[in-house]
């Protein structure tokens, strides 16, 4: 069974801007925008340890300090480097077959199938875009055969398993639907 997962949240998420926020952009790293009423990227952290995952790693960069809190237990910090495929490569007892996300991303299924994955594949929102989400296996990267920052182009090499939906806060309509979402979850409708 596949026990990391890597979730890309180094990047400065620029799509976002201060009338979303509420605050300067430079002040708040888009995954741990709120969201329900905590970091977005928690949702993801927290899912991912109640099904088994032991490794949870965040590749940090743009004001990584800002996710010090998030440490500690089964998740901790590495710092990313401008190439997104050489940072994953860097991480310290990289698995051999891992699960990727995209800090900015929730795939709404269940994640435990790609737990017990055998093999690498993509998830695909049903409406046909990526959702962020990937078992990757390590030697591909090393051969150049996928690329970690491209994970809708992982389509065209590994296995696609279609999901609904998910949510993703990338955007401004993203993040509104993320939270309209979020809000009828955790505080009904």
């Amino acid at each position: 069974m596949i026990s990391q997962a890597v979730i890309l949240v180094g990047g400065r998420g620029e799509r976002l801007n201060d009338k979303v926020r509420y605050t300067p952009i430079a002040e708040t790293p888009k995954p741990l925008v709120e969201v329900g009423g905590r970091p977005f990227v928690t949702y993801a952290i927290r899912y991912l340890t109640g099904i088994g995952f032991t490794d949870i790693v965040l590749l940090v960069g743009h004001m990584k300090e800002s996710f010090v809190p998030l440490s500690g237990g089964s998740v901790r910090l590495v710092v990313t480097q401008p190439n997104v495929d050489d940072a994953v490569l860097a991480i310290p007892d990289l698995q051999d077959m891992f699960l990727l996300l995209n800090g900015d991303c929730f795939p709404i299924m269940d994640w435990s199938i790609l737990r017990q994955r055998k093999a690498p594949c993509t998830t695909v929102k049903i409406v046909g875009r990526d959702a962020g989400c990937a078992v990757v296996a390590k030697q591909d990267i090393v051969a150049g055969v996928i690329s970690c920052a491209n994970i809708s182009g992982m389509e065209l090499v590994y296995e696609v398993i279609t999901i609904l939906g998910g949510l993703h806060i990338g955007t401004v309509a993203g993040l509104h639907r993320a939270r309209q979402f979020m809000d009828m979850v955790v505080y009904g409708a």
